[in-house]
């Protein structure tokens, strides 16, 4: 506890002082001129951009997902369940992801359900850049399953404009390995440009056994050349992810990790399925996914353009996880498609956008089948489900963004509004159907279990925002908007077990999902920014009031514990982050952030049972968390130190239960070696949690949980790594 509250004081004092004692400097305000900004800066919520030198020179040799990139940005929680980076959680002010809240190109490829996320099907060395948006978001942002935990973007590195290769190869503990090679084509008799790029990785998981991960990853790109009129791209992704599970820990285990901080699914094969059900081969996933995306920007004069994004994604594989006896093979094969049309005019210091997105997707979620295996001979059981959906899911959204440019002041104003649609779903008996294919399964049923009605949700999304520039070096900003989440389906993943335990009572199933409901909230931020040669500082105030907060929720009535949307929230606090050139060669940035995000009401449920909630901080939401950086160059050696701290965490609604704070030292050593004008060498040196602290990762309670039986994710352990870097 002492080393703790040695590093927190560490990482405060550090930002105070920065803050304190760097000296400002002085402007002639008649002489402000802040056209170069302006063109860049949006008024709306709070936003940042990491580039691909940025993400190189924090993340090191040991950098897998782009998240990392982001890790030291005020109001960011990145959790890492492995030591590599391919399985993370990340909220945003308290928010939690889902999978949603992630863009490509700012396209929704991926939304939630099982399988990797866009953070691990996109090799980090083809990001250009990350951006993250806080508070209120854009409307001709926050595509996709929702927006209220923040909005992650990735931009591809685009095609070179010169021929070029990049070859690396990463080498870690636990057996890690990473093979990169990229070749870009230069412009083609002034029409296009390509690249192609694949990669291999493999390592072990850094307990039990299994590996974690095995993903082959190919992409390519191909885009119109620098002098065309028309602007054109095409990308397309394949990713083949295999990984073993990692076992999570009980409440209990989680309070003694110096003996169950390597706990982990079973070795070796019994022949009795109650112990084979935790055989490490019982709980894995297999997934492939297929991506193709475009964009297409015709101008139609000086002013107008039209902007075309289409894009399609494929999610194919299972995923194995042990349950009492059996084992639950969950098939997954469904697609994703859609598009977002933009026209855009600009007149004097004004710009005014009308666009639509359009997607369609196959469930998952919730899952429409899944099998019984016997743990111990993997033979066929039966069906655990076969649902069929008559539909997909659905998203409708015309949006209409305008800006105007003043002297000194930008004012961004929005407006979105989103039709949401959920399918029917019908479940079927699934008694007497054999081990055949979902479509055949399908074909053979006849007796229907419930059926639960289609949706759909309206939502209206308005936002406003000004920045008011005070001189070269500062300017003051504020703005409101409302965003979104989607309902809790993983209400329909349990649908089945919820319709069991209600006794079959399907009018109380048809009320409880009836009573799903969008997550909606409405947030203002109020932020500072002094941006000077040697220094900078941003502050932000934030608050968020937010109607339909999902989670799990313990029902006393009906003695059981199901999903819904019925509890009020509201967050706020303040983000401040500051960089520092203290000396030449050292650079000092660090980023706190105070965030009181409880309840506001006592919880209802379906059945008319109320929890003591109001007031209560949310589950797994810290109150304080802050980082502290250095880059310190040293006989051409970059050193990047990195401390995060992460405050104590409730369990439960309740607040009986915790996980207590921790922090987790990281340092990265690297240098550049220059061949000649065309040929460079990169050296990466690293190692994640330095001083090897035992910690609890994560924990899957949502925000409404009033038990502790939930599962707790072990943190990684102190993991090495090396790189070496080729381009030409």
């Amino acid at each position: 506890m002492e080393k703790r509250r040695i590093v927190l004081s560490l990482l405060t004092s550090s930002l105070l002082c920065t803050v304190l004692y760097a000296e400002p400097k002085a402007y002639d305000v008649d002489e402000v001129n802040v056209e170069a900004e302006v063109q860049e800066e949006s008024s709306i919520g709070t936003g940042s951009v990491v580039d691909a030198k940025e993400i190189e020179v924090t993340s090191s040799a040991e950098l897998l997902n782009p998240y990392k990139a982001i890790s030291l940005e005020a109001g960011v929680d990145i959790r890492t369940k492995d030591p590599f980076g391919m399985d993370i959680s990340h909220k945003i002010r308290g928010k939690g992801d889902r999978n949603i809240g992630e863009t490509l190109e700012g396209l929704p490829l991926k939304g939630i359900g099982p399988g990797g996320g866009l953070s691990t099907m996109v090799d980090i060395e083809n990001v250009q850049s990350v951006t993250l948006e806080k508070g209120p978001i854009k409307a001709d942002s926050g595509f996709g399953y929702g927006s209220d935990n923040g909005m992650v973007d990735m931009k591809m590195q685009k095609p070179s404009s010169t021929f070029s290769t990049e070859f690396k190869q990463a080498l870690g503990s636990y057996d890690f390995r990473k093979t990169y090679l990229r070749v870009d084509s230069g412009e083609i008799a002034d029409s296009a440009k390509f690249f192609v790029s694949g990669s291999l990785t493999k390592a072990d998981k850094f307990k039990g056994k299994g590996e974690s991960p095995n993903r082959k990853n190919f992409a390519a790109g191909v885009a119109s050349s620098s002098n065309q009129e028309i602007e054109w791209e095409v990308y397309t992704i394949y990713n083949d992810e295999k990984k073993h599970n990692y076992r999570g820990l009980t409440y209990e285990q989680s309070k003694d990790l110096s003996r169950y901080r390597k706990y982990d699914y079973n070795t070796e094969l019994t022949g009795d399925p109650a112990q084979d059900s935790r055989y490490y081969d019982r709980n894995k996933q297999d997934f492939q996914t297929y991506t193709l995306l475009g964009k297409l920007k015709v101008p139609l004069s000086q002013e107008d353009t039209i902007t075309f994004r289409p894009y399609f994604l494929n999610d194919k594989g299972y995923r194995y996880s042990g349950s009492g006896t059996k084992v639950i093979d969950w098939l997954v094969d469904h697609d994703t498609y859609g598009a977002v049309l933009e026209y855009a005019h600009t007149f004097d210091n004004a710009k005014i956008k009308v666009g639509y997105w359009y997607q369609e997707d196959e469930p998952p979620g919730p899952p429409t089948s899944r099998k019984l295996r016997d743990a111990a001979t993997m033979d066929f059981i039966k069906w655990e489900r076969i649902i069929k959906v008559n539909e997909n899911h659905t998203f409708n959204a015309p949006y209409l963004t305008y800006e105007q440019r003043f002297e000194r002041t930008i004012l961004n104003a929005g407006l979105k509004y989103l039709w949401m649609g959920a399918p029917e779903l019908v479940s079927y008996d699934t008694a007497g159907i054999g081990d055949v294919s979902y479509e055949r399964a399908l074909s053979q049923v006849s007796d229907v279990d419930f059926i639960l009605p289609s949706q759909t949700h309206k939502i209206f999304l308005p936002n406003i925002g000004i920045i008011h520039y005070l001189n070269e070096s500062a300017y003051l900003k504020a703005s409101y908007g409302r965003n979104y989440n989607t309902p809790s389906y993983g209400f329909g993943g349990s649908m089945l077990k919820y319709y069991s335990a209600i006794g079959e009572d399907e009018a109380l199933l048809q009320k409880m999902w009836s009573d799903l409901k969008p997550e909606e909230s409405d947030n203002v931020d109020i932020g500072y920014t002094y941006e000077g040669s040697d220094f900078s500082v941003t502050a932000t105030l934030f608050y968020s009031k937010v109607k339909n907060v999902g989670g799990t929720f313990y029902d006393p009535v009906l003695d059981y514990t199901y999903q819904q949307n019925t509890a009020e929230a509201e967050s706020y606090g303040i983000e401040l982050s500051a960089g520092y050139q203290l000396l030449s060669n050292l650079f000092v940035k660090g980023a706190a952030t105070y965030n009181h995000y409880a309840f506001t009401t006592d919880i209802e449920s379906s059945a008319g049972a109320f929890i003591a909630s109001k007031d209560n901080q949310l589950p797994d939401v810290p109150l304080f968390y802050a980082n502290l950086a250095a880059e310190y160059e040293l006989g051409g050696y970059t050193i990047v130190p990195i401390v995060r701290y992460l405050g104590k965490r409730y369990v439960d609604v309740e607040h009986q239960y915790s996980v207590d704070s921790h922090y987790v030292v990281d340092l990265s050593v690297n240098k550049e070696f220059k061949i000649d004008e065309k040929h460079t060498l990169s050296l990466s040196l690293a190692c994640t949690n330095l001083l090897d602290e035992a910690y609890i990762s994560t924990f899957s309670a949502s925000e409404i949980n009033v038990k502790p039986e939930t599962t707790y994710t072990v943190g990684a352990p102190r993991t090495v790594f090396i790189s070496l870097s080729y381009k030409y």
